[in-house]
């Protein structure tokens, strides 16, 4: 989808920025990222700059190669790119110390990865407009199976944007949208892997009690759902018709799935996710709050 820029744009800009990548807040998605973008062979251990309140989070980093900073404005100045990787009720804060001094985030593009934080509001706390790329990540990136909805406001440099587009592309599918849906993708990529989380588990417990081990049913169920998500990728065919192919008439699968019909499986799926929606545009207006 997006082109790879390693010759051209891994080597720009050397003489200018202090470092490539300023990580401020260094949580399981933080984590991720860095060591994603270690193991893509794109980015370079001592490109990367990290500074977390929670000192505790730099023993791997350290050993790693990457700097740490001492504090949030020493990690933000010369650096080309700055992931915000903080809770969203502490982006503001951040946002007003970096303020203090423009000079340090000068010529920097900052990545977002904090759920339901509008771009404008980084920048309404920075005091000025800068460039901002805002991503929904999901945490399987954690192992390389993530899936990335990413936008940006209109000062981003298309290379830059090109480049950021790829390097995710290295740790998982990516998903180029107008903010405007950013609040809404979280129930599709962002919190959806609890919703499958809470599937298995209720797969699993319903096993249990049909006298079935965990050890028996847990490696049959999570292969089922990797080769059900199999066949909805490769197949020709549409989701309803694959349901169908395997719902005979009078068979055990449709009388699972007319149980799912009436306790309307789907309308609680869809609740669910409005909820997350709700929820997401409550965190971006308390925020200004």
């Amino acid at each position: 989808m997006h082109q790879n820029n390693n010759n051209t744009d891994n080597n720009s800009n050397k003489g200018i920025y202090s470092h490539r990548f300023a990580f401020l807040g260094s949580g399981n998605m933080g984590n991720a990222l860095i060591n994603g973008f270690i193991d893509s062979g794109i980015v370079k251990p001592d490109e990367i700059i990290v500074y977390d309140i929670d000192s505790s989070k730099y023993n791997s980093y350290i050993m790693s190669g990457v700097h740490i900073a001492e504090g949030t404005a020493s990690a933000i100045r010369g650096a080309e790119y700055a992931i915000i990787a903080l809770k969203p009720t502490v982006v503001g804060s951040s946002m007003t110390e970096i303020s203090k001094d423009k000079t340090s985030f000068e010529g920097t593009t900052f990545i977002s990865i904090a759920a339901g934080v509008p771009i404008d509001f980084i920048c309404e706390k920075l005091g000025q407009e800068v460039p901002v790329i805002r991503t929904m990540p999901s945490t399987p990136m954690l192992i390389g199976k993530g899936a990335i909805a990413i936008s940006r406001n209109k000062i981003v440099e298309d290379k830059k944007f090109e480049f950021i587009c790829d390097l995710f592309s290295r740790l998982a599918v990516v998903s180029v949208m107008e903010e405007s849906s950013l609040n809404n993708i979280i129930g599709v990529n962002g919190s959806s892997p609890a919703y499958v989380y809470l599937f298995v588990k209720a797969m699993l417990d319903g096993a249990i009690e049909q006298g079935i081990t965990k050890e028996q049913a847990l490696p049959l169920i999570l292969k089922t759902i990797e080769g059900a998500v199999g066949m909805v990728r490769q197949s020709d065919v549409g989701i309803e018709e694959l349901i169908n192919r395997v719902a005979c008439a009078g068979g055990t699968t449709l009388a699972s799935l007319n149980s799912f019909y009436k306790d309307d499986f789907e309308g609680a799926v869809k609740r669910a996710m409005a909820a997350c929606t709700r929820r997401a545009n409550e965190i971006s207006a308390e925020l200004r709050s």
